[in-house]
């Protein structure tokens, strides 16, 4: 293409003919690309400095923060397209947490139910916005008592986290007789199917459309009402130790309705735990 628009050709061939082996159009040799308003310019300075800020913003609320910052009304369009220039794009988590895979795994909630403690856990993923970017929660949880067993968070969404709370899980507690998670490729993988079954335990999957991890989808959301979202967003190393101090709570202190206003502790051991 260079070689094209510098004319630097061989002898006896012409733009046209050369443009047609290549399949392109003769117009593009002769664009050459206008530059930015300066206008543009200061937009662009800003939308790199609030960027830098929140690496999270799309282009409405690039448009939004903008348009407080100028007290200017900014066509969305023009935001987008300048963001598009810049190589800008929001960061946000991917639709699932986690990717489904196929298993031979069956659904054991449907035939039983957790009537004592560690006759069956749960486990789930969630994401939390964090100062620059996302983090990734593992939570493991007693069915019938509510109690969380582990919590682990990352920044990356992979088996290790997973496997690090099961470990942890099974370390404090013992075995569960089944564990129940969703079809994700994080349980459904080897490694964590097979440190259950070496403990004794039978793995349970969920499957679409069945509410089985109601609990679990309950608990995220006192999880980030309650702790989360109440706060400034943070950094990893914060986001971590609010939450031990909030699992801590919501095990031992925090009534349920569900459990008749005992907290989570007061039902796995069976009597209330001094605070």
């Amino acid at each position: 293409m260079q070689i094209l628009k510098n004319k630097n050709l061989p002898k006896g061939i012409t733009i046209r003919k050369a443009a047609k082996l290549l399949k392109i159009s003769r117009s593009t040799l002769y664009y050459k690309p206008r530059k930015e308003s300066s206008c543009n310019q200061e937009l662009m300075e800003l939308i790199e400095k609030n960027y830098l800020k929140d690496p999270t913003m799309g282009f409405r609320r690039m448009k939004a923060r903008l348009e407080r910052l100028t007290g200017k009304r900014i066509n969305h369009k023009r935001v987008r397209r300048l963001m598009r220039k810049m190589g800008l794009k929001g960061i946000v988590p991917s639709p699932r947490t986690t990717k489904t895979t196929k298993t031979h795994y069956n659904n054991l909630l449907k035939t039983t139910s957790a009537s004592y403690p560690n006759k069956i856990w749960c486990a789930d993923i969630t994401y939390v916005r964090t100062k620059g970017g996302f983090a990734y929660g593992v939570a493991i949880m007693d069915l019938y008592s509510r109690k969380v067993l582990s919590f682990k968070l990352s920044n990356t969404l992979d088996e290790s986290f997973c496997l690090e709370a099961a470990e942890e899980a099974l370390r404090k507690y013992g075995a569960p007789c089944i564990i129940h998670t969703d079809r994700g490729k994080q349980f459904t993988g080897k490694r964590f199917t097979k440190l259950f079954e070496g403990a004794g335990s039978r793995i349970s999957t969920g499957e679409f459309g069945f509410k089985d991890n109601i609990l679990m989808e309950r608990f995220w959301r006192s999880y980030k009402w309650e702790c989360v979202y109440l706060r400034e967003r943070m950094g990893l190393k914060e986001l971590k130790e609010i939450t031990r101090d909030w699992v801590r709570y919501y095990n031992s202190d925090r009534p349920h309705q569900s459990l008749g206003y005992k907290s989570p502790d007061e039902v796995y051991y069976g009597y209330r735990v001094a605070v």
